[in-house]
């Protein structure tokens, strides 16, 4: 797979023109207000600021536009109020000009501006030294002068565009001055309908004066003539690369790109290289969507499009990606989703552009976009495991050597475990020099890295090399390091962004509902992704051709295959399995939590269903604090080991290879029936570890297991459990205790009543309590709220510790029903932020 194209910095967002090596300043006017020096910056790098005369007293301002801002001037008299830019040259202006300058940018001019006869743009025609060059109009015209060192005029053209500019109308405006071949040739584009119009290629004779002193001037000449109106994303570039049909580019493809416009509701310009959604007096919008720019398209296969963003989970999101497609940046296909996978769904096209939807359920907080890359998928040389061959690729995923003479080749896969590829190839092989180590291969749709090899020569002779690679997702085991992470009442999409953050992988497809609370401690991406579908339950699926990670219910189909002897089964063994069978199971979380207080005083679960023996292990719930979650997967984990482990094991051909077969087809983590008479035997069973033979696919070998769900299925009863006390962060006895000093709640035992409490529909009950003699209650009644709400005021700590027992016997919630604590955050600055934490 191959990166196609990638938007990631801030001028892909709002469309402003783009800085290049070339560039020798560039004023994108995007203060708010020039600085104490009267000085508007040059977003170049090269320190080229503009000097405002003619700030104080005058009207000009730093106007919100569609490009961020812009600098408008002289709107009120031209004549009297006299305000231009200076950029001062120290000597490198003009300079070792190289091949070609050339200058642009954008305009918004008034009717003075464009009805008299000299408005001056972009000169060096006033200041030390002879100038070389003079953009200006006339009679709204554009019109180019060029200069030699004596300072005489060697080009005057005014150009009559097929553009007529009118006021308030904005228009990119462009001339490109080629040096040593004495060309030019001007642009002038119309954004309110796309129109654009280009001059003829003229040419001048004598030198231009690159011995220019001057300094640049914006919208002024002999203290005479002045320019009224607006200019944005000005720039100057020598030795300059660009041609006419980029600049044209440039205009078409930014014009709908939204990040900068003041009226969108989405912010590309408050963190440069983020998209946000728009905030005002801190206030985000609900919802926005992002116009980019046009990126190049045009795939060799398929197309996947992957997002990185930070969100919160349930909270703020990227909640839709749409793309358009188009070959000449004019004509554009309608807006269509990508698919669940990011799969492109536009039509392939030389251009592609995007609509990101960002949302928010907290006006308080906002979704960030990253990063948008365009993934180019080329067609797998085979599309069946059976008869394929392995595939060679070079560093940019495309196919480099067909491996046809590879034999005794193995691909070993589980669910939820190893996924591995050997093969061999004659040491002699012409394509022999193309196995390198940590180079790619290619088995169908999977992609490996090649680990080890080992060239041998064998007992009768022969000399071999043998390839040992592991499947691409195993590099996520060599991420950066990853920091100590808390997940309060998360779904899993929470620990797994987390965990794919930097690693060019990106979330796919969750069906995995449920809610925990715990830490991860893991130190790489692929831990913490195995630890997630651990706790999570669920298949955890790696689509290493498009660097996705889903983690599924159920990882695979019903697949309607048959197994049977004589068919396609050369032999079957079954194992009944009881060495790990276990009666009761201890479970300790976070400091050696446990759910005894919730579990009738008991640290432990029983389930003697299959056997009356006590037979006893720990399960290790380090990473919970929320006893109520602990309890629920310990008596999942008990599920499974309370009961013999059945497999079976057998040796098969894959039908599906054959012609009239293809019916036959089953894959990693199916559903398929076996049935033998001999064995009395008719079952359906989950393919859970396979060891293909892609030579001879007559000689594969399934583990098949009769546990055909996981802990993340429905049916197993795992989301019944999602919703209980899904985020609370219960502590034990001694920790209560260890916290009563430092309790900010007053009257939080009810001993004094109801006193410092705000109480809607709670009583005090004297007689039941737990540290105390009594306790708050209240009788839960359908689509109404009651509550105890108390203000307090704590130090300034790093954190805190909200603690509750509830009594939750018969306790049962409507349709939409909560027990928790929700809490409101006042912050120094006067922001709030609510949170609500379960308690059932």
């Amino acid at each position: 797979m191959a990166i196609k194209s990638i938007l990631t910095v801030q001028t892909d967002f709002t469309g402003e023109y783009p800085v290049s090596d070339q560039t020798v300043g560039l004023w994108r006017f995007n203060e708010s207000a020039p600085d104490g020096n009267t000085m508007l910056l040059d977003a170049s790098g090269n320190n080229r600021n503009f000097f405002v005369s003619g700030w104080s007293g005058t009207s000009a301002s730093l106007v919100l536009g569609r490009l961020g801002r812009f600098f408008r001037q002289n709107i009120v008299n031209p004549t009297s109020e006299r305000t231009h830019l200076v950029a001062t040259n120290d000597g490198s202006f003009f300079s070792d000009l190289g091949e070609k300058i050339v200058v642009g940018g954008w305009i918004n001019p008034t009717t003075y501006s464009i009805g008299q006869n000299f408005i001056p743009i972009f000169n060096t025609r006033h200041g030390p030294g002879q100038p070389i060059f003079y953009v200006s109009l006339y009679q709204g015209r554009l019109r180019l002068m060029l200069y030699n060192a004596s300072g005489s005029l060697i080009y005057d053209q005014t150009e009559t565009p097929s553009i007529t500019l009118r006021n308030n109308g904005w228009y990119f405006i462009a001339s490109i001055i080629e040096v040593n071949s004495k060309r030019v040739q001007n642009l002038v584009c119309d954004r309110s309908d796309g129109a654009i119009w280009q001059s003829p290629i003229r040419t001048f004779t004598g030198d231009l004066n690159q011995n220019c002193v001057a300094n640049i001037v914006m919208g002024m000449l002999a203290d005479t003539y002045y320019y009224a109106g607006g200019f944005d994303d000005w720039f100057y570039e020598k030795n300059s690369e660009l041609t006419m049909e980029e600049l044209i580019s440039y205009f078409k493809s930014s014009i709908l790109a939204n990040g900068g416009d003041s009226t969108a509701d989405v912010d590309a310009l408050t963190e440069p290289g983020t998209v946000m959604l728009k905030a005002t007096s801190g206030v985000y919008a609900q919802n926005g969507q992002l116009y980019t720019t046009a990126a190049a398209c045009g795939l060799a296969g398929t197309g996947r499009v992957s997002v990185t963003s930070e969100y919160t989970a349930g909270v703020t999101a990227i909640s839709l990606v749409e793309t358009s497609t188009s070959d000449d940046l004019v004509s554009w296909t309608q807006w269509q989703s990508v698919g669940p996978s990011g799969e492109l769904q536009s039509p392939n096209r030389a251009y592609i552009r995007y609509r990101i939807t960002l949302t928010t359920q907290d006006t308080t907080r906002t979704p960030k976009l990253i990063e948008i890359q365009l993934h180019d998928i080329p067609k797998p040389p085979y599309e069946r495991l059976g008869f394929a061959r392995p595939v060679v690729l070079d560093t940019n995923g495309a196919w480099e050597a067909v491996l046809e003479n590879a034999f005794d080749i193995i691909v070993t896969s589980e669910v939820n475990g190893a996924d591995v590829l050997e093969f061999k190839l004659p040491f002699h092989d012409p394509k022999r020099e193309a196995l390198d180590n940590e180079k790619q291969v290619q088995i169908v749709n999977d992609v490996y890295r090649i680990r080890t090899t080992t060239d041998e020569k064998t007992s009768d002779g022969r000399v071999i090399t043998q390839v040992y690679a592991e499947a691409a997702f195993y590099d996520l085991s060599f991420s950066a390091a990853k920091e100590p992470m808390d997940f309060v009442a998360e779904t899993p999409e929470a620990p797994m962004h987390y965990a794919l953050l930097g690693t060019g992988w990106a979330l796919g497809n969750v069906t995995v509902s449920t809610r925990r609370t715990w830490q991860s401690t893991e130190k790489n991406a692929l831990s913490i992704l195995r630890a997630t579908q651990n706790i999570h339950g669920g298949d955890l699926i790696f689509d290493s051709a498009n660097r996705l990670v889903h983690l599924l219910t159920f990882g695979g189909t019903d697949s309607g295959a048959l197994f049977c002897y004589r068919k396609n089964m050369k032999s079957i063994q079954r194992v009944v399995d009881t060495r790990s069978l276990i009666t009761r199971l201890y479970a300790y979380g976070k400091d050696g939590m446990t759910f005894a207080s919730i579990n009738g005083n008991k640290e432990y679960v029983e389930d003697y269903s299959y056997s009356s023996e006590v037979r006893v292990a720990t399960l290790d719930a380090s990473s919970f604090s929320n006893p109520y979650q602990m309890l629920e997967f310990a008596n999942m984990r008990l599920a499974q080991y309370s009961r013999p482990r059945i497999s079976y094991v057998l040796s098969a051909m894959d039908l599906s290879v054959l012609t009239g077969y293809e019916h036959e087809a089953w894959n990693l983590g199916d559903i398929v029936t076996v049935d033998d008479k001999d064995l009395n035997l008719s079952v359906k069973t989950r393919v859970v570890r396979r060891q293909y033979n892609l030579q001879e696919p007559w000689k594969t070998v399934l583990e098949l297991s009769t546990t055909l769900r996981e802990l993340g299925d429905a049916s197993a009863g795992w989301d019944k459990a999602a919703d209980i006390l899904s985020s609370a962060d219960v502590l034990d006895r001694q920790e209560v205790k260890d916290l009563v000093p430092f309790n900010h709640l007053r009257n939080s035992r009810a001993d004094d009543g109801i006193t410092y409490w705000l109480n809607s529909g709670f009583d005090v009950d004297p007689n039941n309590g737990v540290s105390g003699d009594a306790s708050f209650k209240a009788d839960g009644v359908l689509g109404m709220t009651k509550s105890l709400a108390q203000t307090i005021y704590p130090a300034s700590r790093k954190s805190y510790t909200f603690s509750a027992q509830i009594g939750s016997e018969n306790l049962q919630k409507g349709p939409n029903g909560q027990v928790g604590i929700e809490v409101m955050i006042e912050y120094e600055d006067g922001t709030t932020e609510t949170r609500f934490i379960d308690l059932f």
